[in-house]
């Protein structure tokens, strides 16, 4: 079934392939922009890099089948770029497309790649000696029974098989595309095919997702790269001076009377020496969701609220690393503001353990204290009972202040 959500963007369809058994091998995926039905793209590299972007960085329910096979074309150009591949090397299989040109360079290249772990296929081969070169370094063959001559691909095959492959240290699988009927299954089975795609087996599936711009997936790198308890002032700077937005943000909050610095700061190393750290990282994490979001404005003033009221009541206990509170009440609702699947964007910033299984699941004490200010935001006032009189003046002491800190803050954002 095609994954939708309540994002509608359709980030690519991706057909099935199966084994002689009729089970799940993998996908292959296909590049989908302006129509639904048809890959409708004038630049091959454009139209790759777009399709590995959205299927690597954007955010989709990806569970049906998290272990099978990958299959995607890569252009030359691509093949041979440092074009990062961030899928895990035992799930890709890089297609090479039939009018590619096979020189050295590219060999080594492929070989280099193999080296790392990726599998390669060859698209729509027709048995043509000019990629004979590539065949001891595929891992499948792809033939296209549309445009492959039926009477002779037996006798083709079988050829083949008896002048190059038998003398391979590995044989590469035949997969056959473009099945459309079960006579048409039974016969490639029967001739040595071992992998099957087309539409007698299941047509392309169009999976909905949301699309992670770049500016989004430098927001997601930021906020992980904040997570770091060991980040320096020059790594920390570094890290937002990559977002143009958010650094004239931060410099707008710290210039602004907020903030009562006594003195004009131009340069976001000099934030971080004037404010600390900490405060810096938590502005950042709050201005880098704010910024990548079509949340509402009163969502973040929840949030940041929650956030800092998490924040107050663990320093005012004397807890170890308040600030962890603060990232806590922050990710909270990250599903709701990044409009994705929670436990997804919690394993995409690699927390602690501790926050994830307070965030996730409400448990330790970083847990507890979330429950504590959500129970108060909601008016839940059997949840104070369980608490201290001491602890219930503590926590609405923290959420007051954290109401006005968040106004504040939400004025500049």
């Amino acid at each position: 079934m095609p994954m939708e959500s309540n994002c509608t963007d359709i980030l690519f369809a991706r057909q099935p392939i199966f084994d002689g058994n009729n089970k799940l091998y993998g996908y292959e995926l296909l590049y989908r922009n302006l129509h639904p039905d048809a890959a409708i793209f004038e630049d091959g590299n454009k139209a790759s890099s777009e399709l590995l972007i959205n299927y690597c960085g954007g955010i989709l329910n990806d569970e049906e089948a998290p272990y099978v096979k990958v299959f995607i074309n890569l252009t030359r150009r691509l093949l041979l770029s440092d074009f990062f591949l961030p899928v895990h090397p035992s799930r890709l299989v890089v297609e090479i497309v039939e009018d590619t040109f096979i020189d050295k360079l590219l060999l080594d290249r492929i070989k280099q790649l193999r080296q790392k772990g990726f599998q390669f296929a060859l698209d729509d081969y027709a048995f043509d000696n000019s990629f004979d070169e590539l065949l001891p370094l595929l891992d499948y063959i792809k033939i296209d029974l549309m445009i492959t001559d039926k009477d002779e691909l037996k006798s083709q095959m079988q050829r083949l098989e008896h002048d190059v492959l038998v003398n391979l240290e590995q044989r590469p699988s035949f997969l056959a595309e473009k099945v459309e009927t079960q006579a048409i299954h039974e016969f490639c089975r029967d001739i040595g095919f071992e992998l099957f795609q087309g539409y007698f087996l299941e047509k392309p599936q169009l999976v909905y997702g949301k699309k992670i711009s770049n500016s989004s997936e430098i927001a997601l790198q930021i906020v992980a790269q904040l997570q770091d308890p060991e980040i320096t002032i020059d790594a920390l700077s570094h890290s937002i001076s990559r977002d143009t937005n958010l650094s004239y943000q931060i410099l707008k909050i710290i210039n602004s009377p907020l903030c009562r610095l006594p003195r004009k700061v131009n340069s976001l190393k000099e934030a971080v020496v004037f404010l600390g750290l900490n405060q810096i990282k938590k502005w950042s994490m709050a201005m880098v969701l704010a910024g990548n979001s079509g949340s509402s404005t009163e969502l973040f003033r929840i949030l940041l609220t929650r956030a800092r009221a998490c924040e107050i009541f663990a320093e005012n206990k004397g807890y170890e690393n308040p600030d962890s509170f603060f990232t806590v009440g922050l990710f909270s609702a990250i599903d709701a503001v990044m409009m994705a699947d929670k436990k997804w964007l919690i394993e995409k910033l690699d927390l602690a353990e501790d926050i994830n299984r307070a965030i996730l699941k409400e448990e330790g004490k970083k847990g507890e204290v979330l429950k504590y200010v959500m129970a108060l935001e909601m008016g839940n006032w059997e949840m104070s009972q369980k608490m201290s009189d001491e602890d219930n003046i503590e926590l609405f002491s923290a959420h007051e202040h954290a109401i006005n800190w968040a106004n504040q803050l939400c004025k500049m954002i």
